[in-house]
């Protein structure tokens, strides 16, 4: 009876798992795994030669050796290497975290290996999560490799935990929507001055994060740190924060920055003041039509007289003139310093409906669990989501205008092992 039909080159061994729900077919420099029927799951592809392999208690992980390794191999195609070896040695048996084997003398040996990550990755494939977590916890699981394993694979926020580097850790957190962290994170390499440059791309990227979350209020903190005004003024403009617009308008002019002056005074409506910028700017026939527009005669008249007085011709207004303000919010955002206008203390720090970022099945687990990086009594400062006085507008003078991968085998051929002739 014909069960299955599986085209590999040149097999030397195939070697089942105990309950038979897996196969794995050995050739000269490569691993086929594949179910019981026959079915590929996997390849695996060596540039040494395989010298043997065996399949563990769980059997799900294969364990196999070349000249120099043992390594290890999961049905979904995730490998890795468990130790380098000095002489080669040929699998019979794996048994938790003892290896049988034998050596060139025809010797039984007995060798412990070090499977965490092997069986962290099978039970992250499997969906087992209160082992994934366990071993998160409890095991020394470390490195680029596996950080790039779980970006890999979906699960930022566990990795998380294995990280203490800041920008690792900023970079994650933004992977995973999780913005307070990233607020500890930049906020952590905010303190080192020679890290300035790379906390103020942080927040450009930590503001853009939070924009796409909804979360107005850490867009308002990102762009203050970044001192990016002309963002400032529009996330005022668009919610309807009239009172921190007039705050941008005196910046600009601390500043001496006469676009940004002019663009405030357009999200403000302020005529009288746009009539003044654009006249300093010279700009006279237009700051003459502004105020005539807008019915701003006493200006219209002086502005007319100077003109008039450089033997210039005075403008005519078209007949199709209308004014120019800006539309009013529909749905105002508050803030703490509304409160003495009469705002109820519930209706102040009103945040924008936010995206809701999809809980992962970790949520719980990392939630009931106090966080690694946390536990280096790290202190990072207030977390996220809480609205900003006005200090952080900063109204001065002077202010300015900021892989882990594997060891490589070496190169194919080189003896050191038994021959092919040698096939047990």
């Amino acid at each position: 009876v014909k069960s299955g039909e599986l085209q590999v080159p040149r097999v030397k061994y195939v070697i089942w798992s105990g309950d038979c729900s897996y196969v794995a077919l050995l050739s000269k420099h490569g691993i086929v795994i594949a179910n019981r029927n026959l079915e590929q799951q996997s390849t695996i592809s060596e540039t040494v030669r395989v010298k043997s392999g065996a399949w563990d208690s769980t059997n799900q992980i294969f364990f196999y050796t070349t000249l120099n390794h043992i390594k290890y191999c999961l049905p979904n195609g995730d490998s890795g290497i468990i130790r380098t070896l000095d002489v080669p040695v040929y699998v019979t048996k794996v048994d938790k975290d003892n290896l049988y084997c034998l050596d060139r003398e025809c010797k039984t040996r007995k060798m412990k290996i070090e499977s965490t990550e092997a069986l962290f990755k099978m039970a992250l494939d499997n969906k087992q999560y209160g082992d994934v977590m366990r071993m998160v916890h409890h095991s020394r699981l470390c490195g680029q490799a596996i950080i790039a394993y779980l970006q890999q694979k979906g699960f930022p926020e566990v990795a998380l935990h294995f990280v203490r580097d800041p920008k690792t850790r900023f970079r994650l957190a933004l992977a995973c929507g999780n913005i307070e962290v990233a607020m500890e994170t930049v906020d952590k390499l905010g303190e080192d001055e020679s890290m300035h440059q790379l906390a103020m791309d942080c927040w450009q990227q930590l503001g853009i994060e939070a924009l796409r979350q909804g979360n107005h209020q850490v867009v308002e903190k990102a762009a203050q740190m970044t001192k990016d005004f002309d963002r400032l003024s529009f996330l005022y403009l668009i919610t309807g924060n009239r009172k921190k617009l007039g705050k941008m308008l005196k910046i600009a002019e601390i500043r001496q920055d006469v676009m940004s002056r002019f663009h405030n005074t357009l999200y403000l409506g302020d005529v009288k003041e746009r009539v003044a910028i654009l006249e300093s700017a010279g700009q006279t026939y237009l700051a003459y039509l502004t105020a005539i527009t807008h019915g701003l005669e006493e200006e219209a008249e002086r502005i007319k007289a100077l003109l008039e007085a450089a033997n210039l011709d005075v403008p005519e207004v078209p007949a199709g003139a209308k004014l120019l303000q800006p539309p009013t919010p529909i749905i105002r955002t508050l803030d703490g310093s509304e409160k003495d206008l009469g705002v109820k203390e519930e209706d102040a720090n009103v945040n924008w409906p936010q995206l809701v970022v999809p809980k992962s099945a970790f949520e719980g687990s990392l939630a009931d669990t106090a966080d690694a990086f946390a536990a280096g009594d790290e202190d990072f400062g207030e977390p996220a989501g809480g609205a900003w006085g006005d200090d952080d507008l900063m109204l001065d003078d002077d202010m300015p205008g900021d892989g882990g991968g594997a060891a490589a085998e070496p190169a194919a051929g080189g003896g050191g092992g038994w021959d092919e002739d040698l096939d047990f």
